[in-house]
């Protein structure tokens, strides 16, 4: 009964897989044929036919015989955007249901994109700033963008924008030469345009880019200043420093009247070494200097350097921090910069009468506002003095300096009552102190740095100058110019303690007055390092006295 049931009953068609799905871009090619595999059980070699409704979708083969793998493709060809279905029906001799396959085919335009016009632009310089223009357009829909130069040298505007169909947009290119070295081979950077669609069916476009390419020539240099203002009558060579425009590595300065370039050394843009050679400098007279660039750049105007024996001040700087100086106090050590201000032959301070250093040295002298200062050292071109005590504030207070017989310019200034610098111990006015640190159980002192900190609570001994009148905190003072404080004396002491932050607290002020064996225009200050002081090997230090507070990078090195 049961072989009865079996044989009577009817075979099934399963058809793999029941639906098919194309996708296809406007423009791109035919999608490829997809497969659907018909098969029939109990097996045999039953006949079947495919059909189905609409002209863009074809079957094959169309008819055969069970099993079949039927090859399904679209021609999506001339249909617009949208989605589209149709139904394979598969009728098999003696299975009494046909059985189904839907296809569906979606059809998109193409992914909107950005044409950027032209690919490569061209610049020159000089001019020291350029621009060009960018063109966008697109044929699809519109697209949002944005855009990013590939060079420091470069900016491209608006960095980002919308382009509509139809629409040039326009996008500005900025080349600026500052800071680029002159070169024969172009300096090269590229725009990146990145667009991004957004709308049913849009996709997103690729990125472009743009290379903009940048030739720097050189240019004709200037000079506008060079320093020392006079060179002296000498038997060795002397470097110049001259600022102007326009230089590069391969810059050079000359001479008139002589074949090769000067030894130089470029610094930066605006300002080089030049040595002149002994020759150039025997006797008194006119050096017409100038500088020059390679081709096409040329030479600066020539401008006249004067080679004498007259002394001139060209500036005057702190003896601690070594800043230019505009303003000074009563009692501060500062430094004269010039030319043939001080023999050739460098000379250290004298003391004719005991215990007071001279006001002449080597045949210079300097008064300051018409009083005698005392020299502590002579050179060709420096000269390091005292400024008296007693002097009255005030402006446009004159320096003027004897060399021999001859006299430089007067160099004007500014009369405070306090201008306090800490001295480093470097010398160059910045970084670590110059400073001891106090051992309270050894009595010992030693040299703050790096490797021997100072601890919270131990006693650091800081050494400035411009105090002014720290006896008194006035205009009248006790303390005398040029004084050198004898070992055994008890020194002078402010009248006011000074204001001492270490790590940005404030110290303890233990001591403040003058050194005993120096001069009294230098002041010596221990100061408690405070508790919540910041520590390290750079903790900034400053000291305020009568309102005005001593130079900014000056530090301690202090214990965690």
């Amino acid at each position: 009964m049961l072989s009865a049931a079996f044989a009577q009953s009817s075979p099934t068609v399963s058809v793999t897989p029941a639906a098919l799905n194309f996708s296809y871009v406007i423009g791109s090619a035919l999608p490829s044929a997809q497969t659907a595999s018909v098969r029939i059980s109990p097996a045999s070699l039953a006949p079947y036919t495919a059909t189905n409704v609409q002209p863009w979708l074809v079957v094959s083969p169309p008819s055969g015989i069970l099993p079949a793998a039927l090859s399904v493709q679209v021609n999506p060809t001339s249909l617009p955007v949208g989605v589209y279905t149709d139904v394979i029906t598969i009728t098999v001799t003696g299975v009494a249901t046909p059985s189904t396959v839907t296809v569906t085919l979606t059809i998109t335009a193409p992914s909107s994109g950005i044409t950027p016009t032209p690919l490569t632009l061209s610049f020159s310089a000089p001019p020291t700033s350029s621009s060009g223009t960018i063109t966008l357009t697109t044929t699809g829909e519109p697209v949002s963008f944005t855009v990013t130069a590939g060079a420091k040298w470069m900016t491209v505007t608006p960095a980002a924008g919308v382009v509509l169909p139809g629409e040039e947009f326009p996008l500005t290119v900025t080349v600026n030469s500052t800071g680029l070295a002159p070169q024969a081979t172009p300096y090269t950077g590229k725009v990146t345009i990145v667009p991004s669609t957004s709308g049913p069916g849009s996709g997103s476009a690729g990125s472009q880019n743009v290379t903009i390419s940048y030739t720097v020539n050189t240019a004709a240099p200037t000079i506008t200043s060079f320093f020392p203002a006079t060179l002296p009558v000498s038997t060795t060579p002397v470097t110049l420093t001259i600022r102007g425009t326009g230089f590069y590595s391969a810059t050079v300065a000359g001479l008139t009247g002589l074949t090769a370039p000067l030894p130089t050394k470029v610094l930066n843009a605006n300002a080089l070494l030049a040595t002149i050679p002994a020759s150039e400098l025997a006797v008194p007279g006119t050096l017409n200097l100038f500088v020059q660039n390679p081709p096409p750049g040329g030479s600066s105007a020539t401008v006249a350097v004067p080679v004498a024996n007259t002394p001139a001040l060209d500036s005057a700087v702190d003896a601690a921090s070594y800043t230019p100086l505009n303003t000074v106090s009563p009692g501060e050590l500062i430094t004269l910069f010039g030319a043939n201000i001080g023999p050739l032959t460098p000379a250290g301070m004298t003391t004719t009468v005991p215990g007071f250093v001279d006001t002449t040295l080597s045949g210079v002298s300097v008064t300051v506002d018409g009083v005698a200062a005392p020299i502590l050292y002579v050179s060709q071109n420096q000269v390091s003095i005292q400024v008296p005590y007693g002097i009255i504030p005030g402006a446009n207070k004159q320096i003027a300096l004897i060399n021999g017989t001859s006299s430089a310019p007067n160099l004007a200034v500014t009369v405070a009552a306090t201008n306090p610098a800490i001295f480093t111990s470097n010398g160059s006015g910045l970084g670590q102190a110059a400073a001891l640190d106090y051992n309270s159980v050894t009595t010992a002192y030693s040299l703050n740095s790096i490797t021997n900190p100072a601890y919270i609570g131990s006693t650091v001994v800081l050494y400035l100058t411009g105090a002014g009148n720290y006896d008194t905190g006035g205009s009248s003072t006790s303390l005398v110019t040029g004084e050198l404080l004898p070992l055994t004396s008890t020194p002078p002491v402010f009248a006011a303690p000074p204001v001492v932050t270490i790590g940005g607290v404030n110290a303890t002020v233990t001591y403040a007055g003058a050194v005993p064996g120096s001069l009294l225009g230098l002041v010596q200050i221990n100061a408690q390092v405070p508790t919540g002081a910041s520590t390290g090997n750079a903790s900034p230090i400053s000291v305020a006295i009568g309102g005005a507070t001593t130079q900014a990078g000056v530090t301690l090195a202090l214990h965690p």
